[in-house]
This record gives structure tokens, sequence and C-alpha cells, in this order.
């Protein structure tokens, strides 16, 4: 069982641009040496998943329910969580930096996509025909099954060319760079940008003549 990182003092910040790279952005710092972590126990990975658009609320409902009934077995999926989005995070942080992804984290991800697959069906809606799982079901592992596929959509689509990694020194979060000239450095302008402009503006402060 894994040493849990302190609870973070602010929300959830979905600025990856896609579900499964918020996933990976759940916690602060660096991967190794994490600062905060907002998945504390597996409740905390379905409040993600309805934030994020990845499961219905009452689907969550149901799946809280039952992980009050079994509270070993949503504490394995809640290890399993983990392993997911340090793989999540492993692979695309390998891909923004012009690296080659292990086969192991490859493979974590390949395992949950397909458990995703074979669940889901074919579903007409006003956008066309597409796949989807079952809104009912209560199987602990399904807000993984979202995200496993989020990360597999990004992976096998053009949409991976468009992945980077936070410019800070401070931060390794992994978004999709939409912007129009792909020119995007930092997961969210506001906070580590604005904290690397405030240092630029503090050294040249420094370096100019009394």
């Amino acid at each position: 069982m894994r040493d849990i990182p302190p609870v973070p003092d602010h929300g959830i910040e979905l600025s990856g641009g896609a579900l499964a790279l918020d996933f990976a952005n759940t916690v602060g710092g660096s991967h190794v040496r994490p600062t905060h972590d907002h998945l504390q126990a597996y409740a905390d990975i379905v409040a993600f998943a309805e934030l994020a658009g990845g499961l219905e609320r009452s689907a969550g409902e149901r799946l809280r329910q039952r992980a009050e009934r079994e509270p070993t077995r949503a504490r394995a999926v809640y290890e399993l969580g983990i392993a997911l989005r340090e793989s999540i995070w492993a692979v695309f942080s390998a891909l923004a930096s012009g690296e080659v992804p292990r086969n192991a984290d490859l493979d974590l991800i390949s395992d949950a996509a397909a458990s995703a697959a074979a669940r889901s069906r074919l579903v007409y809606d006003r956008d066309g025909i597409g796949w989807s799982l079952p809104s009912d079901g209560d199987v602990l592992e399904r807000p993984l099954w979202e995200i496993a596929r989020s990360a597999a959509d990004v992976l096998t689509s053009t949409q991976r060319d468009r992945v980077k990694q936070c410019a800070s020194e401070s931060c390794e979060w992994v978004f999709l760079d939409r912007s129009k000239n792909h020119s995007r450095r930092w997961c969210d302008m506001s906070d580590c940008g604005n904290r690397a402009k405030a240092r630029r503006f503090h050294a040249k402060r420094q370096a100019a003549p009394a």
C-alpha cells in the first residue's frame, strides 16, 4: 500500500483537454515526490469522474454505495486506479518529451481500455452513433474504463501530436495544446504561467543596475 500525500487545499483543476490527461493531473508537484494528491480513496476517483464528465451522478452514487458494502474490493480498485494514473502520466510525459513510452505502461492502459471495449455498446444519439458504456452498471472499475478509453483515444489519434508537458520546473502536468500556433507552454496561464512571469520579472529587477 502506498504512502498517500497530503490532501490539497483546492479543488480539482481540469486543464488537460481530455479526461485521461485530467486524471493524470490529479497529483501536484512531481509524480516521484508529490506535494498533494486529490485521490485519497476510491470515492475520490468517482468524484473526479463525475466532475470531469466521465460518469453520470446517478451511476456515481451507486458506485459509492457498493464501495461502502465492499471496502476491501474498493480499496483494490483504488490502487489499480492510482497505477493507471501513473501509467497514463508516464506515457504522455514520454511522448511530450520525444521519448518512447514503456511497454508496461501501455499494457496497463490497454487492459483497462479493453475492459471498457468489452462492455461498450453502439448507441444512437444527437451526435450520431458511437460506443457507450451502460449507465446502470455498478462495477467498481467503471470509472477507470472511461479514463482508459480516453487515453487510448488520444494515443491512437492525431491529438497525440498535440500532447505537451507544463514548462514549469515544479509542475509535471500534461495537456493537449489546442492553441492556433501550437505555442502553449503552461498547464494553466493563470497558475504556472503567471508564476513564471513573476520569476522573470524579479530576475530582471535583480539584474538591473542600481
